[in-house]
């Protein structure tokens, strides 16, 4: 990458960081406000304003000896030297430092004029410190609102901490902000120093800047995070600083790409507004549920392995396909605005150049698909052009449905069947039919080959890829993406990735770690090896939670430390031989997510930086929040996540758990986007036994969660019986109370078999009420005597458990409760009734 471009991306990210730094932390010279204050900072009416931007200076000066040393020389790049494009954002006088100062005010949505006129006024600056970030989910609404929305009026916040799994959840507001000030003022100064102290742990910066600013990049958004970027004048502070600062950074790369290309980087043209100077590209992974969970080969004993390689190689190729495209443009990580879920949008110049590096890439990155899935997968890629004006509050929704209309497009002509169309011709040339199976055993499509196996058994080469991946994700806390032909000690994959990115584990120091310049991604996929002692990368959460063996598990492969197969995931169902061993899979995602971004906001706040922060909060319930609660949940450690992430997820484990798991995240996610009812996610739960093709229970889960959907929003299906939420939880009651009946042997277990023949009755009976004006036909009336043979079956019932002189009541309020129960929830009931059946039944190993 251009060096003057990086210079420009990362001055961009720089730029705010003066909001975040407490300068009494800091610790700058005396007179250093005084001696320095005129370089970088406006000033009207003979005072200085915008102290934040000598802050940003005073912190790149201050902890120079942390950062790679090129950004405090003068040899970084051309043009302006570092420290003042960071820093004189608010006080801009050549055309590279108005790309910063624009690139600002754009990521805000602000327009020039209503910039410059508020920064003329004497705008009363809040009491920032106790200012605190306010969740986008609150306000966000598909019904016509009143434009009037304060912060005043918002009830929940984020607390002032560093990125957690806890952290990330609203609190709320506290209503005397006056009596916090102190509190305030002390919890930026803990988050400044924690920051600081963390500066000098960060790998590479002596050797690849490139590379450290990835690391820089990521310390920033776990400090910064909960940081609101606008603190002046009426604002909605909704907008993470970390958000603002990578938009930033995005937009003036692409500005300066623009300009650089077309020769006119002067002030006068970097202002113009009405130039198309941007092009938005968007990228998706297409097919994603078929690439994950296909099936055809004898692959159970690996399957788990596989399922997990295949969900981490999804994110994978999105990465590597975003990075692939910033390679071939020649831009930066932060070019990246938007990246989950297997979509991503990214930020480029409207050159000619770019406009054809897309193309390249689209072809390099599906030509490689296609070889190896046959058109089974592919990456879809779309684009739209924009002015600067495009991305003011008032135009942005505009932009943002333009891009997503282009991608909706190309979905009908995703692959060029002129050149991808057709047998594949040489498939039956690839087969060594001197192999033990001239077909790969894993997946049963592609042909096996010679030279590359699973542990002896001969397969194909992405196959082998997936379980290489599959077991080491949960034995290796980092990885590295270098180019093709790097070398570096320890297993790779087989295939490189678009024949361009190749894939190592390690367990060591990253700073002990040699030939850096071929390294491009350096990740810690473990947020807990953070706390160690070893130098610091880019934290990624890309492997989900995975159930291992511990020192006290029995299974059939139960070694210490190991992922627990699918069929102990199973049995754990049971307890004490109760119960059927059997395996849950949710899917779940959340509901109307498209229409919410498109028309959720006011049109006033549509921005780009705050549809970061949206994607980015929405992402962290999944990838973040969901692994830790997981993994720190003695109920629930044996759920594998598959996928969770973007706006999704898939889980595997024991029925039991996972339907009770299904109401707690309900809960959560309800907690997370602050009650909002307008936000809300739908699920499908299937039941199966544990050796049921991968495939079959992908599909099964899917088709659940399409029910869920068909019968509108905030429901989940069980049973093949849709229910809103609500129901779903009270119908969690209802189970209870029927095991405490049998429990206390008010009910015998053959009884509660019977109350399926009652449910058919009365859905029999509903259904013939509901279709008919003429009532129930006379041939069709033994559906009516439900009630008279409810209260005969338990009358007949032997019920030990009953005193006698209590019988009569209790019989009765036990018909009563059932009877009820049939009315208000009819088939609906069967949802709680086998819950309880097959958590009683008695295992049969014999089959």
């Amino acid at each position: 990458m251009n060096k003057t471009t990086l210079k420009i991306a990362m001055a961009a990210f720089f730029h705010d960081l003066g909001k975040f730094i407490d300068p009494k932390v800091l610790e700058l010279p005396a007179g250093y406000a005084d001696e320095n204050a005129g370089a970088f900072l406006p000033s009207f009416d003979g005072k200085y304003s915008h102290w934040h931007a000598l802050y940003t200076a005073g912190f790149i000066e201050k902890t120079s000896k942390h950062l790679p040393a090129e950004l405090n020389t003068g040899n970084f790049g051309d043009g302006d030297a570092f420290i003042r494009l960071a820093a004189a954002h608010h006080d801009p006088s050549s055309a590279m430092e108005w790309i910063v100062a624009l690139a600002d005010r754009i990521s805000s949505g602000m327009d020039r004029k209503t910039f410059d006129k508020e920064s003329m006024q004497s705008v009363q600056i809040k009491d920032y410190k106790t200012t605190r970030l306010l969740p986008v989910f609150e306000h966000m609404t598909l019904a016509d609102a009143p434009e009037s929305l304060t912060a005043e009026k918002c009830r929940f916040r984020y607390p002032l901490k560093p990125l957690t799994a806890e952290s990330i959840f609203p609190v709320q507001q506290e209503n005397d902000s006056q009596t916090n000030r102190a509190s305030a003022a002390a919890e930026y100064q803990d988050l400044t120093k924690k920051f600081l102290a963390q500066i000098d742990r960060l790998a590479h910066a002596e050797t690849d800047t490139s590379l450290w600013f990835e690391h820089f990049d990521s310390l920033v958004k776990e400090y910064t995070w909960a940081i609101p970027a606008a603190r002046v004048g009426k604002v909605i502070p909704d907008v993470s600083l970390y958000d603002h600062l990578r938009t930033s950074a995005a937009i003036a790369t692409a500005m300066y790409l623009f300009h650089a290309d077309s020769h006119t980087l002067e002030p006068r043209a970097v202002q113009n507004v009405d130039d198309e100077k941007f092009l938005l590209i968007s990228g998706s992974f297409s097919g994603i549920q078929n690439f994950i969970f296909s099936s055809g080969g004898e692959s159970a004993k690996y399957r788990s392995k596989i399922l997990r390689g295949r969900s981490f190689y999804v994110s994978l190729l999105s990465d590597l396909a975003a990075q692939l495209l910033c390679k071939k443009i020649g831009l930066p990580h932060t070019a990246v605005m938007f990246n989950a879920g297997g979509r991503f949008t990214l930020l480029a110049p409207n050159t000619e150049s770019a406009a054809d590096a897309l193309v390249a890439a689209e072809k390099e990155i599906n030509d490689w698909l296609v070889a190896r899935t046959y058109g089974e997968t592919s990456m879809i890629f779309s684009s739209v052009t924009a002015k600067s004006r495009d991305f003011e509050s008032t135009h942005f929704s505009a932009l943002w449905e333009r891009l997503v209309n282009a991608g909706d497009e190309k979905k009908y002509s995703k692959l060029d069947l002129a050149a991808y169309g057709g047998a594949v011709e040489d498939y039956l040339d690839k087969f060594c039919n001197d192999l033990s199976s001239a077909l790969c055993p894993l997946c049963g499509k592609r042909p096996a080959e010679r030279d590359v196996a699973v542990h002896d058994i001969p397969c194909c080469a992405l196959c082998r890829d997936h379980v290489f991946l599959g077991e080491n994700l949960v034995k290796h806390p980092y990885v590295l993406i270098t180019e093709k032909d790097a070398d570096f000690p320890g297993k790779r994959l087989f295939d490189p990735v678009f024949e361009q990115f190749q894939l190592y584990f390690s367990t060591t120091d990253p700073a002990g770690t040699t030939g850096s310049r071929t390294i491009l991604k350096y990740w810690c996929i473990d947020v807990g090896q953070a706390d160690t002692g070893f130098a610091r990368v880019s934290g990624r959460q890309l492997n989900g939670y995975v159930p291992v063996y511990s020192d006290t598990d029995q299974g059939e492969n139960a070694e210490p430390g190991m992922p627990k197969t699918l069929n102990d995931l199973a049995a754990n169902a049971a307890t004490n031989g109760q119960g059927i061993e059997a395996l849950g899979v949710l899917k779940a995602d959340v509901d109307n997510l498209g229409l919410l971004m498109a028309c959720g906001l006011r049109q006033h706040l549509y921005t780009v930086s705050r549809m970061a922060s949206l994607s980015r909060q929405l992402d962290h319930f999944f990838s973040l929040f969901l692994p830790d609660f997981l993994s720190n949940s003695e109920k629930f450690q044996n759920i594998y996540t598959v996928f969770a992430g973007g706006d999704d997820l898939f889980l595997i484990g024991p029925w039991n758990r996972i339907i009770e798991l299904s109401t707690v995240l309900e809960n959560k996610f309800k907690a997370y986007v602050c009650q909002n009812p307008e936000i809300t996610f739908s699920a499908g739960i299937s039941l199966h036994k544990p050796h049921t093709p991968i495939n079959t229970l992908a599909k099964a889960s899917e088709d659940a969660l399409e029910q869920s959907k068909h019968g509108g929003r905030k429901r989940i299906t069980l049973f093949g019986h849709t229910v809103a939420w609500s129901v779903f939880k009270a119908l969690d009651v209802v189970r209870d109370e029927l095991y405490q009946w049998t429990a206390d042997q008010w009910i015998s277990l053959v009884f509660l078999y019977r109350i399926n023949f009652f449910i058919a009755m009365a859905e029999e009976e509903k259904r013939l009420l509901t279709s008919s004006q003429e009532g129930i036909p006379l041939d069709r009336m033994n559906c009516t005597q439900w009630r008279a043979k409810l209260a005969y079956s338990l009358e007949r019932s032997a019920l030990p458990g009953i005193d006698p002189g209590q019988r009569k009541e209790r019989l009765n309020h036990v018909k009563e409760k059932i009877a009820m129960w049939l009315t208000v929830y009819g088939g609906d009931l069967r949802i709680a009734l086998w819950v309880l059946q097959y958590s009683l039944r008695k295992e049969n190993k014999n089959g």
